[in-house]
Protein backbone atom coordinates (compact mmCIF):
# COMPACT_ATOMS: atom_id res chain seq x y z
CA UNK A 1 0.00 0.00 0.00
CA UNK A 2 1.47 3.63 -1.18
CA UNK A 3 2.27 5.32 2.23
CA UNK A 4 2.20 9.19 1.58
CA UNK A 5 4.41 9.88 4.65
CA UNK A 6 7.02 7.30 3.42
CA UNK A 7 7.10 9.32 0.33
CA UNK A 8 6.80 12.98 2.41
CA UNK A 9 10.22 11.66 3.75
CA UNK A 10 11.71 10.86 0.24
CA UNK A 11 10.55 14.32 -0.62
CA UNK A 12 12.64 15.88 2.24
CA UNK A 13 15.41 13.61 1.20
CA UNK A 14 15.82 15.00 -2.07
CA UNK A 15 15.07 18.30 -0.88
CA UNK A 16 13.67 19.36 -4.13
CA UNK A 17 14.31 23.14 -5.69
CA UNK A 18 10.14 23.58 -6.21
CA UNK A 19 7.32 22.04 -3.38
CA UNK A 20 4.24 21.60 -4.73
CA UNK A 21 3.75 18.60 -2.57
CA UNK A 22 2.28 19.11 0.96
CA UNK A 23 -0.98 21.32 1.88
CA UNK A 24 1.23 23.93 3.75
CA UNK A 25 -0.07 27.25 2.79
CA UNK A 26 2.58 29.59 1.89
CA UNK A 27 0.84 32.89 3.05
CA UNK A 28 2.61 34.09 6.22
CA UNK A 29 0.96 33.40 9.24
CA UNK A 30 -0.42 37.77 10.09
CA UNK A 31 1.59 39.56 12.49
CA UNK A 32 -1.04 40.44 15.02
CA UNK A 33 -2.04 36.51 14.80
CA UNK A 34 2.11 35.79 16.31
CA UNK A 35 1.66 39.18 18.35
CA UNK A 36 -1.43 38.15 20.37
CA UNK A 37 0.01 34.65 21.20
CA UNK A 38 3.52 35.99 22.74
CA UNK A 39 0.91 38.30 24.54
CA UNK A 40 -0.97 35.66 25.76
CA UNK A 41 2.21 33.63 26.35
CA UNK A 42 3.58 36.75 28.53
CA UNK A 43 0.54 36.29 30.82
CA UNK A 44 1.27 33.07 31.91
CA UNK A 45 -1.69 31.48 30.03
CA UNK A 46 0.14 28.22 29.33
CA UNK A 47 -1.84 25.65 31.61
CA UNK A 48 -4.50 23.43 31.20
CA UNK A 49 -8.00 24.85 29.62
CA UNK A 50 -11.52 24.06 29.52
CA UNK A 51 -11.60 20.87 27.30
CA UNK A 52 -14.14 22.24 24.80
CA UNK A 53 -12.17 25.56 24.27
CA UNK A 54 -11.89 28.59 26.25
CA UNK A 55 -15.48 30.52 27.03
CA UNK A 56 -14.51 33.59 24.33
CA UNK A 57 -13.34 31.82 21.20
CA UNK A 58 -16.38 29.35 21.61
CA UNK A 59 -19.03 32.12 21.75
CA UNK A 60 -17.04 33.68 18.88
CA UNK A 61 -17.39 30.64 16.80
CA UNK A 62 -20.84 30.34 17.71
CA UNK A 63 -21.46 33.71 16.83
CA UNK A 64 -19.52 32.76 13.56
CA UNK A 65 -21.57 30.07 12.68
CA UNK A 66 -24.88 30.90 14.20
CA UNK A 67 -25.18 28.31 17.01
CA UNK A 68 -25.15 28.24 20.71
CA UNK A 69 -21.08 27.84 22.68
CA UNK A 70 -22.86 24.37 24.08
CA UNK A 71 -22.86 23.19 20.28
CA UNK A 72 -18.88 23.76 19.68
CA UNK A 73 -15.99 22.16 20.69
CA UNK A 74 -12.21 23.27 20.12
CA UNK A 75 -9.63 20.78 19.39
CA UNK A 76 -5.94 20.49 18.87
CA UNK A 77 -6.62 20.51 14.80
CA UNK A 78 -9.29 18.97 12.87
CA UNK A 79 -7.70 15.81 12.79
CA UNK A 80 -8.55 14.22 16.75
CA UNK A 81 -12.16 15.77 16.11
CA UNK A 82 -12.42 13.63 12.90
CA UNK A 83 -10.75 10.65 14.69
CA UNK A 84 -13.51 10.80 17.48
CA UNK A 85 -16.38 10.11 15.10
CA UNK A 86 -14.37 7.59 13.05
CA UNK A 87 -13.54 6.16 16.60
CA UNK A 88 -17.73 6.15 17.08
CA UNK A 89 -18.91 4.46 13.90
CA UNK A 90 -18.77 0.77 12.74
CA UNK A 91 -18.25 1.17 9.25
CA UNK A 92 -17.43 4.41 7.55
CA UNK A 93 -17.77 5.49 4.31
CA UNK A 94 -15.69 8.31 2.20
CA UNK A 95 -15.90 9.66 -1.17
CA UNK A 96 -13.00 9.22 -3.00
CA UNK A 97 -10.54 10.35 -3.85
CA UNK A 98 -9.94 11.74 -0.06
CA UNK A 99 -7.26 12.98 2.29
CA UNK A 100 -5.61 9.73 3.37
CA UNK A 101 -6.34 10.31 6.99
CA UNK A 102 -9.59 9.47 7.02
CA UNK A 103 -8.85 5.77 5.80
CA UNK A 104 -5.50 5.99 8.33
CA UNK A 105 -7.86 6.36 11.28
CA UNK A 106 -10.29 4.43 10.48
CA UNK A 107 -7.68 1.31 10.42
CA UNK A 108 -6.16 2.73 13.36
CA UNK A 109 -9.52 1.74 15.27
CA UNK A 110 -10.12 -1.03 12.87
CA UNK A 111 -13.14 0.43 11.69
CA UNK A 112 -14.64 -0.89 7.78
CA UNK A 113 -13.85 1.64 5.21
CA UNK A 114 -16.54 1.80 2.04
CA UNK A 115 -14.42 3.77 -0.70
CA UNK A 116 -17.38 6.16 -3.25
CA UNK A 117 -15.52 6.16 -6.06
CA UNK A 118 -16.06 9.17 -8.50
CA UNK A 119 -14.11 9.89 -11.60
CA UNK A 120 -12.80 12.90 -14.02
CA UNK A 121 -15.04 11.87 -16.54
CA UNK A 122 -17.92 12.31 -14.18
CA UNK A 123 -16.64 15.86 -12.81
CA UNK A 124 -15.82 14.04 -9.88
CA UNK A 125 -19.82 13.84 -8.88
CA UNK A 126 -20.43 10.86 -6.48
CA UNK A 127 -23.62 8.90 -7.10
CA UNK A 128 -25.55 7.32 -4.80
CA UNK A 129 -28.34 4.98 -4.55
CA UNK A 130 -27.84 3.45 -1.04
CA UNK A 131 -24.75 3.12 1.59
CA UNK A 132 -23.83 0.68 3.65
CA UNK A 133 -22.16 2.26 6.36
CA UNK A 134 -22.90 4.04 9.49
CA UNK A 135 -20.79 7.58 8.90
CA UNK A 136 -20.73 9.17 5.58
CA UNK A 137 -17.63 11.36 5.39
CA UNK A 138 -17.78 14.07 2.76
CA UNK A 139 -14.91 16.85 2.02
CA UNK A 140 -15.92 19.85 0.28
CA UNK A 141 -13.83 22.41 -1.74
CA UNK A 142 -12.51 18.59 -1.87
CA UNK A 143 -8.98 17.64 -1.19
CA UNK A 144 -7.25 16.91 -3.57
CA UNK A 145 -9.90 17.54 -6.55
CA UNK A 146 -10.86 21.11 -5.76
CA UNK A 147 -14.42 20.44 -6.36
CA UNK A 148 -17.69 21.64 -4.71
CA UNK A 149 -20.59 20.07 -5.15
CA UNK A 150 -23.81 22.38 -5.54
CA UNK A 151 -26.78 22.20 -3.17
CA UNK A 152 -29.10 19.76 -5.07
CA UNK A 153 -25.78 17.63 -5.72
CA UNK A 154 -25.44 17.78 -2.03
CA UNK A 155 -28.95 17.34 -1.13
CA UNK A 156 -28.89 14.01 -3.03
CA UNK A 157 -26.66 12.84 -1.19
CA UNK A 158 -27.89 14.03 2.10
CA UNK A 159 -31.20 12.32 1.24
CA UNK A 160 -30.03 8.97 0.65
CA UNK A 161 -28.33 9.39 4.44
CA UNK A 162 -31.39 10.39 5.94
CA UNK A 163 -32.82 7.62 4.14
CA UNK A 164 -30.82 5.23 6.20
CA UNK A 165 -30.26 7.22 9.31
CA UNK A 166 -26.29 7.75 8.43
CA UNK A 167 -24.71 10.33 10.17
CA UNK A 168 -22.40 12.51 7.86
CA UNK A 169 -19.38 14.09 8.90
CA UNK A 170 -18.83 17.37 6.85
CA UNK A 171 -15.40 17.93 6.50
CA UNK A 172 -15.08 21.49 5.74
CA UNK A 173 -11.74 22.52 6.54
CA UNK A 174 -11.38 24.59 2.94
CA UNK A 175 -14.92 25.80 3.02
CA UNK A 176 -14.03 29.82 3.23
CA UNK A 177 -11.68 28.85 0.10
CA UNK A 178 -14.47 28.35 -1.91
CA UNK A 179 -14.60 30.23 -5.07
CA UNK A 180 -18.08 29.09 -6.33
CA UNK A 181 -21.48 29.44 -3.77
CA UNK A 182 -21.21 26.88 -1.09
CA UNK A 183 -23.40 25.30 1.34
CA UNK A 184 -23.04 23.61 4.52
CA UNK A 185 -24.17 20.05 4.87
CA UNK A 186 -25.81 21.01 8.34
CA UNK A 187 -28.05 23.52 6.63
CA UNK A 188 -29.57 20.37 4.50
CA UNK A 189 -29.23 17.28 7.17
CA UNK A 190 -29.88 17.76 10.93
CA UNK A 191 -27.80 14.80 12.00
CA UNK A 192 -24.29 16.33 10.37
CA UNK A 193 -21.16 17.34 12.46
CA UNK A 194 -18.89 19.53 10.93
CA UNK A 195 -15.21 20.25 11.57
CA UNK A 196 -13.21 23.05 10.49
CA UNK A 197 -10.01 24.40 11.18
CA UNK A 198 -7.56 27.31 10.87
CA UNK A 199 -4.62 25.56 9.23
CA UNK A 200 -5.66 27.24 5.39
CA UNK A 201 -7.66 29.71 5.61
CA UNK A 202 -5.15 31.90 8.75
CA UNK A 203 -1.99 29.50 7.47
CA UNK A 204 -2.28 27.96 11.26
CA UNK A 205 -1.11 24.71 10.41
CA UNK A 206 1.75 24.17 13.52
CA UNK A 207 -0.84 25.89 16.01
CA UNK A 208 -3.32 23.01 15.86
CA UNK A 209 -6.59 24.33 16.23
CA UNK A 210 -9.88 23.46 14.79
CA UNK A 211 -13.09 22.88 16.22
CA UNK A 212 -16.30 21.01 15.64
CA UNK A 213 -19.87 21.55 15.61
CA UNK A 214 -22.88 19.32 16.21
CA UNK A 215 -25.94 19.00 18.39
CA UNK A 216 -25.35 19.46 22.70
CA UNK A 217 -25.11 15.40 22.85
CA UNK A 218 -22.93 14.84 20.22
CA UNK A 219 -20.73 17.62 21.13
CA UNK A 220 -20.62 16.47 24.80
CA UNK A 221 -19.44 13.06 23.47
CA UNK A 222 -16.85 14.67 21.01
CA UNK A 223 -15.80 16.86 24.24
CA UNK A 224 -15.16 12.65 26.30
CA UNK A 225 -13.23 12.05 23.66
CA UNK A 226 -10.53 15.13 23.49
CA UNK A 227 -10.50 14.19 27.63
CA UNK A 228 -9.57 10.80 26.87
CA UNK A 229 -6.77 12.30 24.71
CA UNK A 230 -5.45 15.40 24.52
CA UNK A 231 -6.94 17.00 27.18
CA UNK A 232 -7.11 20.59 25.57
CA UNK A 233 -6.17 23.03 23.15
CA UNK A 234 -3.55 25.57 24.57
CA UNK A 235 -5.00 28.48 25.96
CA UNK A 236 -2.29 30.78 24.07
CA UNK A 237 -3.34 28.96 20.71
CA UNK A 238 -6.74 29.59 21.57
CA UNK A 239 -5.84 33.34 21.90
CA UNK A 240 -4.49 33.79 18.57
CA UNK A 241 -7.77 31.39 17.00
CA UNK A 242 -9.68 34.39 18.86
CA UNK A 243 -7.16 37.10 16.83
CA UNK A 244 -7.68 35.07 13.84
CA UNK A 245 -11.39 35.59 14.00
CA UNK A 246 -11.07 39.51 14.60
CA UNK A 247 -9.14 39.72 11.08
CA UNK A 248 -11.41 37.14 9.63
CA UNK A 249 -13.23 39.62 6.97
CA UNK A 250 -10.29 40.62 5.38
CA UNK A 251 -7.92 37.39 5.46
CA UNK A 252 -10.99 35.90 3.32
CA UNK A 253 -10.67 38.68 0.87
CA UNK A 254 -6.99 38.29 0.71
CA UNK A 255 -6.46 34.88 0.99
CA UNK A 256 -9.50 33.64 -1.15
CA UNK A 257 -8.30 36.03 -4.17
CA UNK A 258 -4.35 34.94 -3.78
CA UNK A 259 -5.50 31.27 -4.09
CA UNK A 260 -7.90 32.14 -7.56
CA UNK A 261 -5.17 33.62 -8.95
CA UNK A 262 -2.94 30.93 -8.69
CA UNK A 263 -5.74 28.79 -9.84
CA UNK A 264 -6.48 30.78 -13.00
CA UNK A 265 -2.14 30.33 -13.42
CA UNK A 266 -2.41 26.87 -13.38
CA UNK A 267 -5.10 26.49 -15.68
CA UNK A 268 -3.79 28.29 -18.47
CA UNK A 269 -0.09 26.94 -18.06
CA UNK A 270 -1.84 23.31 -17.83
CA UNK A 271 -4.77 23.65 -20.21
CA UNK A 272 -5.08 21.22 -22.98
CA UNK A 273 -4.38 18.62 -20.74
CA UNK A 274 -6.75 16.06 -18.01
CA UNK A 275 -8.47 17.92 -14.99
CA UNK A 276 -11.15 19.79 -13.82
CA UNK A 277 -10.74 23.44 -12.87
CA UNK A 278 -10.76 23.83 -9.11
CA UNK A 279 -13.75 25.48 -7.79
CA UNK A 280 -12.13 25.99 -4.48
CA UNK A 281 -8.98 24.82 -1.88
CA UNK A 282 -5.85 25.07 -3.43
CA UNK A 283 -5.15 21.70 -5.96
CA UNK A 284 -4.68 20.55 -8.97
CA UNK A 285 -5.85 16.73 -9.42
CA UNK A 286 -3.82 16.00 -12.93
CA UNK A 287 -4.31 13.18 -15.04
CA UNK A 288 -0.51 11.90 -15.69
CA UNK A 289 0.66 9.36 -18.44
CA UNK A 290 1.09 6.00 -17.05
CA UNK A 291 2.19 5.54 -13.25
CA UNK A 292 1.68 8.37 -10.74
CA UNK A 293 4.25 7.43 -8.45
CA UNK A 294 6.76 6.92 -11.09
CA UNK A 295 5.77 10.46 -12.93
CA UNK A 296 5.98 11.67 -9.51
CA UNK A 297 9.60 9.99 -8.96
CA UNK A 298 10.60 11.29 -12.47
CA UNK A 299 9.86 15.15 -11.31
CA UNK A 300 11.30 14.75 -7.99
CA UNK A 301 14.86 14.29 -10.48
CA UNK A 302 14.09 17.65 -11.90
CA UNK A 303 13.24 19.32 -9.02
CA UNK A 304 9.59 19.20 -8.60
CA UNK A 305 7.37 17.54 -6.20
CA UNK A 306 4.02 16.90 -6.17
CA UNK A 307 2.03 13.78 -4.38
CA UNK A 308 1.03 10.87 -6.67
CA UNK A 309 -2.65 10.47 -6.72
CA UNK A 310 -2.64 7.03 -5.25
CA UNK A 311 -2.28 8.96 -1.63
CA UNK A 312 -5.83 9.76 -2.50
CA UNK A 313 -7.31 6.16 -3.17
CA UNK A 314 -6.91 4.02 -6.61
CA UNK A 315 -6.27 6.59 -8.71
CA UNK A 316 -2.80 5.19 -9.85
CA UNK A 317 -2.48 7.99 -13.28
CA UNK A 318 -3.08 10.81 -11.20
CA UNK A 319 -0.91 13.64 -9.39
CA UNK A 320 -2.21 16.17 -6.88
CA UNK A 321 -0.44 19.47 -7.32
CA UNK A 322 -0.30 21.97 -4.46
CA UNK A 323 -0.88 25.66 -5.81
CA UNK A 324 0.77 26.71 -2.23
CA UNK A 325 4.24 26.78 -3.17
CA UNK A 326 6.89 28.78 -4.03
CA UNK A 327 7.81 29.23 -8.00
CA UNK A 328 4.68 27.97 -9.01
CA UNK A 329 4.85 28.84 -12.40
CA UNK A 330 8.23 27.40 -13.00
CA UNK A 331 6.85 24.07 -11.49
CA UNK A 332 3.52 24.38 -13.60
CA UNK A 333 5.62 24.49 -16.92
CA UNK A 334 8.07 21.40 -15.47
CA UNK A 335 5.21 19.32 -15.39
CA UNK A 336 3.67 19.90 -18.73
CA UNK A 337 7.00 19.53 -20.27
CA UNK A 338 7.15 16.25 -18.54
CA UNK A 339 3.89 15.26 -19.56
CA UNK A 340 4.17 16.36 -23.28
CA UNK A 341 7.89 14.70 -23.28
CA UNK A 342 6.31 11.21 -21.91
CA UNK A 343 3.62 11.45 -24.32
CA UNK A 344 6.04 11.90 -27.18
CA UNK A 345 8.04 8.42 -26.56
CA UNK A 346 4.79 6.64 -25.46
CA UNK A 347 5.16 3.14 -27.82
CA UNK A 348 0.99 3.06 -27.38
CA UNK A 349 0.71 6.14 -28.17
CA UNK A 350 -3.65 7.86 -27.73
CA UNK A 351 -2.89 9.72 -24.60
CA UNK A 352 -5.21 12.84 -24.52
CA UNK A 353 -7.21 14.93 -23.26
CA UNK A 354 -10.83 13.66 -22.94
CA UNK A 355 -13.82 14.61 -21.03
CA UNK A 356 -12.79 16.79 -17.86
CA UNK A 357 -10.10 18.66 -20.17
CA UNK A 358 -9.74 22.14 -19.73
Amino acid sequence: MFSVYEFFNRISEVNPKIRLDAGQPDIPVREEIIEETIKSLRRGETGYTSTSGIQELREAIADLEGVSPEEIVVGPGAKILIAAEIAAAKRVAVVSPHWNAYSLIANQFGKEVVLIRTTLEEGWTPSLEELNADLLILNYPNNPTGRVLSRSELKGIVEVAEESRIKVLSDEVYADLSFVDFTPVRELYENTVTVKGFSKLYSMTGFRLGYALAEKKEAARIRRFIESTATCVPPFVQRAGLKALELREEIVEAVKGEYQRRVSIASRILRGLEFREPEGAFYIFLRVPGDGVEFAERLLQKGVSVFPGAAFGPYEDFIRISLSGGRLEEGLRIIREEIECALESSATGGWAGSSGVV
